[in-house]
């Protein structure tokens, strides 16, 4: 019984001084920017002489091991995401008499996220396999600058469906010889979301008394992105 004790004592000092120099135990957080690309059948949908089809933007994620109560390590990390992407059209299909207009399409959302480490040893490069589900916002507004940093809406329409993606990538270590440990992450993924109604690039414009041509279309959106970041391992 003695003898199992001390194996035991002596297990959870090497598991804690393991916990404490090389190994990820807690989670992470993350700050990335992202260029984000519609394919197939979506980017056919939205695509237009009147506005580029890809758009940027900021995630931001915190993860966190499952089984840190326990002080068990875990190669599976859980947590959630937020951010949004974007881009601005300044032409228009019938553009107005008078006037200086844009239009912002935009999308956001908030996903529960996964992250599979296949290794939690602290290390130069870390490879990882990310996935998420949660709702997307995709909303349009058409906005009217009256100079002066005078901006003012006219226009606004949006529409809420489920997405889901799966990214791959790896995190290259740059600094921290204790915790946090930081990394510059790259990773390049895939989403899609459920059908959604979006504003049509290609018709909207103004009617002669200045109403919004609002046109809509539904879509299945499908996209790929990169993004680069950083990540602070804990």
């Amino acid at each position: 019984m003695k003898r199992i004790l001390i194996l035991l004592l002596l297990s959870t000092k090497l598991f804690a001084q393991e916990e404490a120099n090389d190994v990820i135990y807690r989670g992470f957080y993350n700050i990335s920017f992202l260029v984000q690309s519609p394919v197939g059948q979506f980017k056919e949908a939205i695509s237009s002489v009147f506005a580029k089809p890809n758009s940027t933007g900021l995630s931001f994620s915190y993860l966190t091991n499952p089984r840190k109560k326990a002080g068990e390590l875990s190669t599976l990390l859980l947590g959630g995401e937020v951010g949004f992407v974007g881009a601005r059209q300044n032409n228009f299909f019938q553009p107005a008499t008078s006037g200086d207009f844009y239009m912002n399409h935009r999308q956001a959302w908030a996903n529960l996220r996964f992250r599979y480490l296949p290794n939690l040893v602290i290390k130069k490069v870390i490879p990882y396999i990310d996935g998420g589900i949660g709702p997307r916002l995709y909303y349009s507004k058409m906005m009217e600058n009256l100079g002066n940093e005078e901006i003012y809406k006219i226009y606004g329409f949006n529409a809420t469906t489920l997405n889901y993606n799966l990214e791959t990538g790896a995190s290259y270590k740059i600094s921290g010889q204790k915790r946090p440990f930081s990394y510059l992450e790259v990773g390049f993924g895939y989403l899609q979301s459920n059908s959604v109604k979006v504003l049509d690039r290609n018709r909207v414009g103004f009617e002669s008394n200045f109403d919004v041509i609002d046109t809509k279309k539904s879509v299945r959106p499908s996209n790929i992105y990169f993004k680069v970041g950083i990540t602070s391992y804990l």
